[in-house]
């Protein structure tokens, strides 16, 4: 087996992280050209990841077989993400600045671990815990640290932990589907619901208020064109394939970690590109995240990653039997 394919689900994590990292600030765009309407921006969004998704079905690039499987475990899997929390994401953009949104998804590893404790019975190792506090505590530094960052609302903040709460229990549920679909049936599904849900709930909206001749007026806009390209194709088909592909073939607290270095970035572009408030805690704080992620990669067992996916593989999705031989596999990583 190759470097490349061994370490390859770290890699897809990584480029997931990066994209997510800059995901913020498109969204911020995008959504002052819509008038922060979170459901139009969302419709187009995922309609354009969704036509570029069946574009890969129809050349016959990816491929997709639902036949036998439990298909309405992914229907349950899109109304968490995208239908509930995208639209609370998107939202809180409106009312908190990014770097402080990026802050407070620093408790996504923590809630992830523990639906994964109570759903897969997956527990993480005293190393893995150990780096995952210390991303939590540099994450957690820049907020907490010198008072409450500037601009932000009591709105914004229970928007966020309401996004990151529901983007938790997603990705321990898209782990347990990952042993009976693949990464890209797992994404076609929802990204389809996200595209037919928010497009007939903006549809209806504008219908009512009158204003459907309104609907693609920010087509026109080079900003808002922008910025749906970039959350339509490298957010929605890029990235979501990149972290339910490095979700399913990772342990838990190793992709969870990762992914803080797009909060990191998220930090780093609200401070320098969009003019966020800058502090020298700032600088702490991605400093150890960083030192963090570099321990919690170093603590990445393939080989034992590789067993935990096939015990999965070989049981049923909704099982409600017990992972214990997962967990006892884990401690080795």
């Amino acid at each position: 087996m190759s470097v490349l394919k061994r370490y390859l689900p770290l890699i897809a994590n990584l480029i997931a992280a990066v994209v997510f990292g800059f995901a913020f600030m498109f969204m911020k765009s995008g959504m002052n050209v819509v008038g922060n309407d979170a459901v139009k921006f969302l419709a187009f969004r995922f309609t354009t990841g969704f036509i570029v998704l069946t574009l890969l079905l129809a050349t016959g690039l990816l491929k997709v077989n639902f036949k036998g499987k439990p298909v309405h475990y992914l229907f349950l899997i899109g109304m968490l993400n995208p239908l509930t929390s995208q639209v609370l994401e998107t939202t809180a953009v409106a009312y908190a600045p990014t770097s402080q949104i990026a802050v407070l998804f620093s408790v996504n590893p923590v809630i992830i671990v523990l639906f994964s404790i109570l759903i897969n019975r997956e527990k993480p190792t005293k190393r893995q815990a150990f780096f995952m506090l210390v991303i939590i505590g540099g994450l957690l530094m820049t907020h907490l640290v010198d008072g409450q960052m500037e601009g932000s609302t009591s709105t914004g903040v229970i928007l966020t932990l309401s996004a990151v709460t529901v983007i938790s229990l997603y990705r321990v549920l898209i782990r347990r589907a990952s042993g009976t679909f693949t990464a890209f049936e797992m994404i076609y599904i929802s990204t389809g619901m996200g595209a037919v849900g928010f497009t007939s709930m903006t549809l209806t909206t504008h219908a009512v208020r009158g204003q459907l001749g309104s609907f693609f007026d920010g087509l026109w806009n080079v900003d808002f064109v922008a910025s749906i390209l970039y959350m339509g194709i490298l957010s929605c088909v890029v990235a979501f394939l990149c972290m339910a592909y490095a979700t399913a073939n990772l342990p838990i607290t190793v992709s969870t970690s990762l992914t803080k270095v797009a909060s990191v970035i998220t930090i780093l572009v609200g401070i320098f590109i969009l003019n966020e408030a800058f502090r020298v805690i700032d600088i702490v704080g991605t400093t150890i995240v960083l030192l963090g992620v570099i321990g919690m990669s170093l603590s990445y067992n393939v080989h034992v990653s590789n067993r935990y996916v096939q015990y999965k593989k070989d049981m049923p999705v909704l099982s409600s039997e017990s992972g214990d031989d997962s967990t006892e596999e884990e401690q080795d990583i």
